[in-house]
């Protein structure tokens, strides 16, 4: 993965060189965030490659939202975004092809003021330069990784109507939420290292990484566990399929401080 990255992240560079986009090298604060970027887009993609049923990245590229902060955003929405997806897209690059979004609004009162009704977020996907470069360098789900850095422990607001998501709330850490995200970071870590395996090829075994919900704005509601490839299969897969130390569960005789010790995974 790490040579796929470099050879893209050379070609952006040497488009933006040839261009003359830039007046000077990045700073070496900018360079790490455009790395990371640039490498968060590639992983994204090839997960959306290695598995069909997700066939593009859905992306907001408002400043909006690109230059907020908060702590749910990912590494990769950053306010260089879309200059660096612009370059990707462009004709002589042709690794990713892009389908740019639309936002709806509609007139509130006589006064003609308006409100946002929604819209489609922009549309990311692989073209065939880097669908290449994926078959030749044998990208494989083991050659991505989680973000180790994205927030585990998640607040929402109360629901506006029950049939729609909650918006996630920002919040101030205390010494509770520090224990929370502490206590997740070593299970993630256990998972992210756990000898963790499933004999059904459509399943990306890397996809490990836990995060805990609360509810209302408050933290004594919810707290619930979400995330991990186990959590979309079927009580009956989970027993005949995941090998965890190489070991099948329903023929597993270990004692039950073994058993307790994967109660994460199994569980239903």
């Amino acid at each position: 993965m790490k040579e796929l990255i470099v050879e893209v992240q050379k070609q952006v560079e040497g488009y933006e060189h040839y261009y003359k986009l830039r007046n000077r090298a990045r700073r070496a604060v900018d360079q790490a965030t455009f790395e990371r970027i640039l490498e968060a887009i590639i992983c994204d993609l090839c997960v959306c490659v290695l598995q069909p049923e997700f066939d593009a990245i859905h992306l907001p590229l408002s400043n909006k939202v690109l230059r907020q902060k908060s702590r749910y955003k990912g590494v990769a929405l950053g306010k260089t975004l879309p200059d660096i997806l612009h370059i990707l897209m462009a004709e002589e690059m042709e690794f990713v092809g892009l389908k740019t979004g639309t936002s709806k609004f509609i007139i509130t009162d006589e006064m003609m003021n308006v409100a946002f009704a929604g819209g489609v977020q922009t549309t990311v996907w692989a073209e065939h330069k880097l669908l290449s470069r994926i078959k030749r360098f044998g990208i494989c789900f083991e050659d991505i990784a989680q973000d180790p850095e994205e927030e585990a422990i998640i607040l929402r607001e109360p629901k506006d109507r029950p049939d729609q998501r909650a918006k996630a709330k920002e919040y101030k850490d205390t010494p509770e939420t520090l224990a929370l995200r502490a206590q997740l970071t070593d299970i993630n870590t256990w998972l992210a290292n756990a000898d963790l395996h499933c004999d059904l090829p459509e399943v990306n075994t890397q996809d490990r990484y836990l995060r805990r919900i609360f509810n209302n704005s408050d933290f004594a509601q919810g707290g619930r566990l979400y995330g991990g490839f186990w959590q979309s299969m079927s009580s009956q897969d989970r027993q005949e399929h995941i090998m965890i130390d190489g070991e099948c569960k329903t023929h597993s005789n270990n004692g039950p401080q073994k058993r307790l010790r994967h109660s994460a995974v199994v569980a239903e």
